[in-house]
């Protein structure tokens, strides 16, 4: 059995997925020149004989496997996800989405991957396709000390004596570690803490084909939901060591007697009639 938290009634306003709203929880991968609002600071460099630019660390593939309590090692793997269009509910009396009113999608499940980030990249999918979307749902983690599940744990940095601080002391060699901080790459994030996915906190945006995004290492996100006329295929890139509780970590979210739960709650002007008449119960 999953272990299980009690939602508030809150309807969550869907978003668009920009790197500034997304920052506290990973990555927006996207070209920054098509970015909306304020994209990564990137450092871009030209390559293949001039006919491409490169832009450098769009995401950061971080493995934390080493703090696991297992100590099994890691392997980076590359998997797809194949993602079926999800159905909307009404937010009114009657079951079918109206072009005048909001639909929601209730959200009843949240996971983490506590030793490393995850990134989803969506294939074959047009940045102006109106009929195809995906919604990511996410969720700030509540601070804790306790460690219920396995979850990375540093260990103390043990104090250097003067002596052997003194004995290692030699000239710093001219490498990368001496760019400024505005030509060098963005450091990436590390675990979020312990604890139970903060619901009052959650946010939800709305992504289109022209974007990826990375879940930092121990964020809280729903499993991937897509909208509208078609599946989505997702490749997605992670590390995982094949130890269940250490490659994912789920949480049901439960609602009481009387109440609606948590629900993204979608205005319907957002959705293209042929995303709302697919998306319809």
């Amino acid at each position: 059995m999953l272990p299980h938290i009690i939602a508030p009634n809150l309807n969550l306003p869907v978003r668009p997925l920009t790197q500034d709203a997304f920052a506290e929880f990973g990555t927006v991968v996207e070209n920054p020149v098509n970015a909306t609002g304020r994209p990564q600071q990137l450092k871009a460099v030209k390559a293949n004989q001039g006919s491409a630019l490169k832009y450098i660390d769009v995401s950061h593939v971080s493995n934390f496997y080493h703090l696991a309590p297992s100590g099994n090692p890691a392997r980076a793997v590359m998997n797809m996800f194949v993602c079926s269009p999800r159905q909307l509910q009404s937010t009114s009396s009657g079951s079918d989405i109206t072009q005048e009113g909001p639909s929601k999608f209730p959200v009843q499940i949240l996971e983490r991957h506590p030793f490393t980030p995850q990134t989803f990249i969506p294939l074959g999918l047009s940045a102006v396709d109106a009929t195809t979307v995906y919604l990511v749902i996410v969720a700030p983690t509540c601070k804790t000390t306790d460690r219920p599940l396995p979850y990375p744990q540093h260990a103390p940095k043990q104090q250097r004596s003067w002596t052997e601080i003194f004995s290692r002391a030699q000239p710093t060699p001219v490498d990368n570690s001496t760019l400024s901080p505005s030509e060098s790459s963005p450091e990436p994030q590390l675990p979020k803490g312990p604890g139970e996915p903060d619901l009052s906190r959650a946010c939800a945006f709305l992504a289109n084909g022209s974007q990826a995004v990375t879940y930092g290492p121990g964020t809280w996100h729903a499993p991937m939901v897509v909208l509208g006329a078609k599946a989505i295929d997702f490749v997605v890139i992670q590390y995982a060591n094949d130890v269940a509780l250490e490659d994912c970590q789920e949480m049901e979210i439960r609602t009481e007697t009387g109440s609606d739960g948590l629900n993204v709650v979608i205005d319907s002007a957002r959705l293209s009639p042929k995303l709302q008449e697919k998306a319809r119960l």
